[in-house]
């Protein structure tokens, strides 16, 4: 039974079970996807079990599910087709495979050729089918709008609607659908009098002589309905993308980033909080807790997007109050509640401005701009000078209080920077480990990877940047392996655990993270 190869491609980068979709007619439209996506992971996983384990009674069954929660799907309704090609006769599964051609499988080479479908294919109602596939392979869906690339000029506002918008169920993301056209006011002269962003006097000269590149290209992002919004004409030629009032209305524009952008770097920010009358949790500390949550930030950190979310009440370094489960390069948090995190925002838009065009350009075609901003921030901390302060506390902390920021320093670092010494970025981001009050001693192994693929030269090297030092023994091994022992007797203080890497031209670049923490005395089932 091929089912399960097909579909396990699905997973990965298929052509033949389309997992891109555009809009659906209701009940079931393209702003619900989000809520329905991890139902739909699930769903598919267990089909891919009911495939391995050739019942085809559950694939029937999984696929009904999952055309009831998306009616219409194409995908589903392919698989049911598949399922019911091995019933007695072949009627019902001619019905549901012209149903899923109508709904937009087209694909008449794969249909053909799937051996799940060998017990029709002989019909004469099964070569009409795969030639209405092939008569209609590239037409849009009746009654379902063609998403279209929309153009945006640098330097305005650009509404994300159905019309330019895809979801893609694989990576549980919108993909904004757009290109970038020249704006007004792009001499060097006019976008060094217009900005008025983090060091201006800096910044301005480096733009006023050609030497940086400036923020066209560059996109703003706000998550929390503009309720800790920057003012985006203090940097000429910044765009921003932002949801229509219908996606508004559903929440799609809110908290965790959930789009991609090609062809951007991207800037974000969301000051969310979820607040009762006993606790509170910060959006940051909730993402950390929540796996999907990571799997999108991780996404979009390596997709050019760099995003700040404040602490609020979870992060207090005047009282020593730490209550994250540890620290990750995908988002920059900062100390404070709304506002604070604006100041990040703005130094980040002065960073990239200050970038020369080709570093600009490296940065982007590597995906690195996430990773290079969180480079820039831990690299100038005021208190961070050499190699070993980078290697310590004073570079990574829980949280980023605005004392410490040197936009300055930062922009300077910025523009000195070329294609060849762009720092890395290291693979897996982010591990958080819970240990248990029972736990004496734990054995971990890792195996770390320099992002993007294909890099020579690569060092490593790993440091603990967060608790007690004493109590972790680090043996590194071959191609970025490494073996932690931790001491975990009495553990009351998380221990961070970061990975560096460098290529032959650059320095150490973003850490990725191995976070080590104490669990409560209730979970630990004491």
């Amino acid at each position: 039974m091929r089912c399960i190869a097909r579909y396990a491609v699905l997973v990965g980068l298929s052509v033949l079970c389309t997992a891109i979709r555009a809009a659906d007619p209701e009940p079931v439209g393209l702003y619900d996807y989000p809520r329905l996506h991890m139902q739909q992971s699930f769903l598919r996983v267990q089909l891919m079990q009911a495939v391995r384990t050739g019942n085809i009674t559950n694939m029937e069954a999984i696929c009904r599910r999952g055309l009831a929660l998306m009616p219409g799907d194409a995908t589903w309704q392919y698989n049911l087709a598949c399922a019911l090609a091995y019933r007695a006769t072949p009627d019902a599964a001619l019905d549901a495979l012209e149903l899923a051609v109508k709904a937009g499988f087209r694909n008449a080479q794969a249909i053909e050729n799937d051996n799940d479908l060998k017990r029709i294919s002989s019909t004469a109602r099964f070569k009409s089918i795969v030639q209405l596939a092939r008569d209609t392979a590239g037409l849009p869906v009746p009654g379902r709008p063609a998403p279209k690339h929309a153009r945006l000029t640098m330097g305005t506002r650009l509404v994300l609607n159905k019309s330019n918008l895809i979801w893609d169920f694989d990576r549980g993301l919108y993909t904004a659908l757009f290109k970038f056209l020249r704006g007004a006011g792009e001499s060097p002269e006019a976008m060094a009098a217009l900005y008025d962003g983090p060091a201006k006097d800096v910044l301005a000269a480096l733009l006023a002589d050609g030497r940086a590149s400036g923020n066209a290209g560059d996109i703003y992002v706000n998550r929390d309905n503009d309720h800790s919004r920057i003012d985006l004409k203090d940097f000429p030629l910044l765009s921003e993308l932002r949801f229509d009032g219908e996606a508004r209305k559903k929440g799609v524009n809110k908290a965790i980033p959930n789009t991609l952008y090609p062809g951007a770097a991207v800037v974000g920010n969301a000051s969310l909080a979820i607040v009762t009358t006993n606790d509170s949790c910060s959006l940051a500390r909730m993402a950390m807790q929540d796996p999907q949550a990571m799997v999108s930030l991780q996404q979009c950190y390596l997709d050019n997007q760099f995003w700040v979310f404040p602490a609020h009440r979870d992060f207090d370094p005047a009282t020593g109050l730490d209550r994250f489960l540890g620290v990750t390069p995908c988002a920059l948090t900062s100390v404070g509640s709304s506002g604070s995190d604006r100041y990040y925002v703005r130094a980040a838009l002065a960073a990239s401005a200050a970038m020369r065009a080709d570093v600009k350009r490296a940065v982007k075609e590597r995906g690195l701009f996430g990773p290079t901003m969180q480079y820039l921030f831990r690299r100038t901390r005021k208190g961070v000078e050499s190699e070993s302060d980078y290697f310590s506390s004073k570079a990574h902390p829980t949280a980023f209080d605005r004392a410490t920021l040197d936009a300055v320093r930062i922009v300077q670092l910025a523009h000195g920077l070329t294609p060849a010494s762009i720092p890395p970025a290291v693979l897996p981001l982010s591990a958080f480990v819970p240990v248990k009050n029972t736990d004496l001693e734990r054995e971990l192994d890792f195996s770390f990877k320099a992002f993007p693929e294909g890099l020579k030269d690569v060092s490593y090297c790993w440091h603990v940047v967060h608790g007690d030092r004493k109590r972790v023994k680090i043996v590194p091994g071959d191609k970025g392996s490494v073996h932690l022992s931790v001491d975990c007797r009495s553990l009351t203080e998380r221990i961070d655990v970061a990975c560096f890497a460098r290529t032959a031209g650059s320095d150490w670049g973003a850490p990725s993270f191995i976070c080590i923490y104490p669990l409560p005395a209730a979970a630990s089932g004491k």
